[in-house]
């Protein structure tokens, strides 16, 4: 009895610790369909299959987002916390550190015209710009889906 109830203790442990670590965060965009980011660290880095990338749109759960060109990709750190994603820049506007972190939506320069990115974008209304040290960001908000 007492090796049944260690044992249902250490599958209760294993499945409560896979159940607080947070999923794959999602890439969209015009990209290749189905990219996820598994791994943290440098938003470069990254991205680093996908060297021709020149906007990222940071979108939160809460609907805010930061649009961001690839000068500051290498500025921006994605983290991941107990229970969600995170971007974290200190140098950059504060718009850029957003929590729980959704979907970041790329935009590639190709040469097959794809406007993934675009219809994305149409979701969400400007807010405003800001700058710090000189890098820019464009604050959005995700229009509601009524």
């Amino acid at each position: 009895m007492v090796r049944m109830v260690r044992r249902v203790s250490i599958l209760f442990l294993v499945l409560l610790l896979f159940s607080c670590s947070p999923k794959n965060l999602i890439l969209t965009g015009n990209i290749k369909d189905g990219v996820e980011i598994s791994d943290y660290g440098r938003f470069d880095e990254i991205l680093s299959f996908a060297p021709s990338a020149k906007y990222a749109l940071l979108i939160g759960s809460d609907g805010t987002a930061a649009l961001i060109t690839s000068r500051s990709f290498s500025k921006i750190y994605i983290q991941k916390d107990k229970n969600c994603w995170n971007s974290k820049a200190d140098i950059l506007p504060a718009v850029c550190n957003i929590r729980n972190l959704k979907e970041i939506c790329i935009y590639t320069k190709t040469s097959i015209e794809d406007n993934n990115f675009s219809k994305r974008m149409n979701d969400f209304e400007f807010l405003g710009q800001s700058s710090k040290n000189g890098y820019y960001a464009r604050k959005y908000k995700e229009r509601s889906r009524d």
